[in-house]
């Protein structure tokens, strides 16, 4: 099993002498993350977001339910270009990693945007997770995947909408070689449909069936 990395001590020493203000209420925190801990309660735990998922190989493995600090995270990075939330998100993964990513044979794949929306953006958010986590974490990367096509926000679309939305969007590269266990990397999962298309196209170039691991993880409606 991989394990987190400690903060070097140059970065602890520089949060000590210039603390950062946290990404949630603008307030100093001379801590290891930007976020202070009065903010910290607000990151619901998923329950059993670390444990192999049951029931569905879309469920993916994520330590927070989307919504309120979680929702403000991930809003903030992708909606308000504020990319040093990908750190801090980065970090909180890594406080716990899923236990079937072994670093031998791990590798982080980042869930990739199209380069028109990359280009709005500025940057590919599971491109800057992907690569904090692996720098709090020891795996390595690779980027396999390639988004062919522009696609609507599935945030946008209705939950039976995003899965054909998705149809055909990726290109995967084969792995460089035999034995090693592909995990997907996103900021957030909601019906698990981008997971689905990036998983099939990995697996269509040869990958073993990939896991998933992501920030927050928006829980499905509760039955009537």
């Amino acid at each position: 099993m991989a394990r987190a990395q400690p903060f070097t001590m140059i970065e602890a020493l520089g949060r000590l002498l210039l603390p950062p203000s946290c990404l949630l209420c603008g307030l100093p925190c001379p801590g290891p993350e930007d976020l202070c801990l009065p903010c910290r309660p607000t990151l619901r735990p998923l329950p059993g977001g670390l444990h192999p998922p049951r029931g569905s190989t879309h469920r993916p493995f994520a330590p927070f339910c989307y919504g309120s600090g979680a929702q403000q995270l991930v809003q903030g990075l992708k909606f308000s270009r504020r990319p040093e939330g990908a750190q801090l998100m980065a970090t909180l993964m890594a406080e716990a990693v899923p236990s079937p990513l072994k670093r031998e044979t791990a590798v982080l794949i980042p869930v990739p945007l199209h380069w028109r929306r990359r280009l709005l953006r500025g940057f590919d958010q599971g491109a800057l997770l992907t690569l904090w986590l692996s720098r709090r974490t020891g795996l390595r990367t690779y980027p396999a995947l390639r988004r062919l096509r522009a696609t609507r926000p599935q945030s946008q679309l209705a939950r039976g909408q995003r899965g054909v939305n998705l149809a055909h969007a990726f290109h995967a590269h084969p792995p460089p070689r035999a034995g090693l266990a592909p995990c997907l990397i996103d900021d957030v999962a909601t019906t698990g449909a981008t997971l689905k298309a990036a998983q099939d196209a990995l697996q269509a170039a040869g990958w073993a069936q990939p896991q998933a691991w992501v920030f927050a993880w928006t829980l499905p409606p509760a039955p009537p």
